[in-house]
């Protein structure tokens, strides 16, 4: 994913309530191809980048992306 597609997707879930050219700046320090938008959102969290972001309603959602990836790899074996 490049920082184009991420800045993209955290506008969509968080709209303006970051500042686009901070996180861009700290995205280019990240090893994208290695993370996750769920741990891009953490690392940006803990730098305070994502301060007016609440992480905890985020959490929820990573069981439901992990079993969505693992389900979509093992062609659907966990059920929807």
């Amino acid at each position: 994913m490049d920082i184009q597609e991420i800045i993209k997707q955290l506008t969509a879930k968080f709209g303006d309530s970051f500042d686009i050219s901070k996180v861009t700046e700290a995205l280019k320090s990240f090893d994208l191809k290695n993370l996750s938008l769920t741990d891009i959102i953490s690392k940006l969290g803990a730098q305070g980048l994502l301060q007016n972001v609440n992480l905890d309603s985020l959490k929820g959602n990573v069981v439901d992306e992990l079993k969505s990836k693992a389900g979509g790899m093992l062609g659907g074996i966990f059920g929807k």
